[in-house]
């Protein structure tokens, strides 16, 4: 997940408001990022950068008409944000990682003021008139120019521009309740406990490594958390079903009612702005610059790939319900949530002589790191080195990118990669610092850091990495390179600012490597032995590669599908039943009662809202980018430097479709994809 929350919402400044991330001077001390920020000063910080914010939007405003420029009006006009950005630096991106819950608190609180504050001043009409006495003149502009503009002024049209003084005033009250309320609903996400406390006995069918590392209570019981390396584990290896039903209903209450609330009020808000905007649904606004364009069509690619995946489903379902049969005697017709990763886990140790946590002894998280630093640096062109500067917390690790050819510093990237109280709850890569040329002609260093939730070490074992956490791990390092490898111009178009449903292609592309067998032998080394990965287990892994696929992606066919149907609705509906409704259709699960697995749905208020099937569209694309390397050879790094010239370091300076077409010599097929996940064109 790449933490750029929109392609241009008015202007990147709106964005920099939204996570506290811009590409200024103040964030750094000896020409690298701090992190010294103190609570009780970010608000009076606020204040005084504000009002010189005010001082150079009214000089801006009163320039005269004859006078502007592209230099002094488009970028006059951000740069007059990053100014205010100056003073606030990577703050923003503290609430998400900070260890301090005062300094989280603190500027999640100042991220709702300015946000609010935002809503304003993205509904100036003096500053629109401004910009348009500039881009009404038609100036002859270069291509990158001209879409930069082209881009800004959309972003104008989705603030209100285009409304009359009343409804204007009606569109940014409504702007404002929503973007208070996905900082709330992320808090609570972020903020939640409820954790699952069992005896020793319940924790029978897990690992040594596992148990070592959980907290214990007063009384001798062991505390199971809602972070990810407690609740995978646990619900695939506990023999105790009862416990496991617990800690799934626990998990899936995750934000709790409260954000229920939230996501329903925000799809009304949602509706309204978008019927103000002339527009039929939230979703018709959400696509109409994005490359699928329109909801008919995402649904219609959805809606097939459902269909051939179905099949598929039904019959994997079918063949676990029958193991689970076998197993405990039962004459069960369905599986229930609590069982289907208990169940697929014993099924594929028996059958497939696969046990993930066996496997992950082989991949001890340095050296995964290691083997994945020389694989895409030798890949693309690139080194990494580790490097001493200030971090945010003792378990972060920081790295410098340089030019494999002329060694110069391109980056630098953070990796902060195991749980902690307070921490963001999922992966994702997060843009800090973005590339651009500055004023005198330098080019600014991207700053980007991977925020994930992986098992920390112990004192008996290393941190140990799933394959899965391999294959995140690999996702995450591809939004790294998307944002630390560009050379847009503009920052507005560095990196990762492209097309929401192009986004996460680069990132889908490098985990394929996770699957080479000359990529496994090398990013693996058992904990004890030394020993990489055995031929045989690579083999079985590889084989298996497809086992569960149908009903893993019908279950992200789902998640796109409820996105994309509430953002197209003409009245919200109880959100839980329709979620309930939808999986039952979808994926053939029975939920369990009680349960509210909408209020974690982070996607929907923080992003990829009417966005999320762009994981399945930009999929498509990933697997066709990678044909292209089997074609070429894997290691190639000839293809390799010929992706980074024409993907990773565009940005969204050119069309998402000319970049594939540049690439790959023609137009995206969906070939590659349907046969990688074992199913035939029609």
């Amino acid at each position: 997940m790449n933490m750029k929350k929109t392609k241009i919402i008015l202007s990147a400044a709106l964005l920099w408001a939204a996570t506290g991330v811009q590409a200024m001077q103040s964030p750094f001390q000896n020409g690298v990022l701090h992190f010294n920020y103190q609570a009780e000063k970010l608000f009076s910080t606020e204040a005084a950068a504000r009002a010189q914010l005010e001082k150079d939007l009214a000089a801006f405003v009163a320039m005269p008409a004859s006078e502007r420029t592209f230099e002094n009006t488009i970028l006059g006009y951000y740069r007059i944000f990053q100014k205010y950005h100056e003073a606030l630096g990577v703050s923003g991106f503290l609430a998400y990682v900070s260890p301090d819950k005062k300094l989280r608190d603190t500027v999640t609180a100042l991220q709702m003021q300015i946000s609010q504050y935002m809503v304003e001043v993205a509904a100036r009409r003096d500053i629109y008139r401004a910009i348009r006495q500039y881009t009404d003149t038609n100036p002859q502009l270069d291509p990158v120019q001209a879409k930069l503009v082209k881009e800004m002024l959309i972003g104008f049209k989705y603030k209100g521009m285009d409304l009359n003084d009343e409804d204007l005033e009606k569109f940014k009250s409504l702007n404002k309740e929503e973007s208070q309320y996905a900082i709330e609903f992320d808090q609570n996400i972020r903020e939640y406990k409820d954790p699952l406390y069992v005896t020793r006995e319940e924790l029978n069918g897990l690992g040594d490594d596992y148990i070592q590392k959980l907290q214990k209570t007063k009384d001798g019981k062991y505390i199971i958390t809602l972070d990810y390396p407690d609740v995978v584990p646990f619900m695939k290896s506990a023999e105790n079903e009862n416990a496991r039903k617990q800690l799934e209903y626990k998990y899936n209450r995750r934000g709790g009612e409260k954000n229920v609330v939230l996501l329903e009020k925000t799809l009304a808000l949602r509706r309204q702005a978008a019927a103000l905007l002339g527009y039929k649904t939230y979703a018709d606004l959400q696509l109409e610059n994005r490359m699928a364009k329109s909801p008919k069509k995402v649904m219609a690619f959805l809606e097939d790939l459902q269909k051939k995946l179905t099949p598929f489903g039904k019959k994997e379902t079918k063949q676990m319900v029958a193991y689970k049969n076998q197993k405990t005697g039962q004459k069960s017709r369905v599986m229930y949530p609590w069982e289907s990763a208990y169940w697929s886990y014993q099924y594929s140790k028996e059958n497939l002589q696969l046990d993930s946590e066996k496997i992950k002894e082989y991949f001890p998280s340095s050296v995964v790191i290691d083997g994945m630093l020389e694989l895409f640096g030798g890949l693309f062109g690139i080194t990494f080195e580790p490097v001493r500067i200030p971090v945010w917390h003792e378990d972060v690790k920081a790295f410098q990118i340089k030019d494999a050819q002329d060694g110069r510093l391109i980056a630098y990237f953070y990796m902060d990669l195991y749980p902690r109280e307070g921490k963001y709850k999922h992966a994702a890569c997060f843009d800090l610092i973005n590339g651009e040329e500055k004023p005198d002609g330098s080019y600014q260093t991207p700053f980007v850091a991977i925020v994930a939730n992986m098992n920390k070490p112990s004192q008996a074992t290393p941190s140990l990495l799933k394959h899965s956490e391999v294959e995140t791990l690999f996702h995450e390092f591809g939004h790294v390179l998307h944002n630390a490898l560009t050379r847009a111009k503009y920052a507005p178009q560095a990196g990762a600012s492209v097309s929401w449903d192009f986004v996460e292609a680069p990132s889908q592309l490098l985990e394929r490597w996770a699957w080479e067998p000359q990529v496994l032998k090398k990013i693996s080394r058992h904990y004890k032995t030394g020993e990489p990965l055995p031929d045989d287990l690579i083999q079985r892994m590889i084989a298996a590669k497809n086992f569960g696929t149908a009903t893993a992606y019908l279950r992200q066919n789902f998640f796109a599908q409820y996105d994309m149907r509430l953002h197209q609705m003409n009245k919200t509906p109880d959100t839980t039943k329709f979620y309930f409704d939808l999986t039952k259709k979808i994926c053939s699960i029975r939920l369990t009662p009680g349960t509210i697995p909408q209020a974690s749905f982070g996607h929907i208020m923080g992003g990829y809202d009417a966005g999320y099937y762009g994981y399945l569209w930009s999929e498509v694309i990933a697997e066709d980018f990678f044909s292209e390397f089997k074609k070429h050879g894997v290691f190639n790094p000839q293809i390799g430097l010929k992706f980074r010239r024409e993907i990773l370091e565009k940005g969204s300076t050119i069309e998402e479709e000319d970049m594939v077409r540049n690439f790959l010599g023609r137009p995206v097929e969906n070939e590659p994809f349907l046969h990688s996940i074992g199913l035939n064109k029609e």
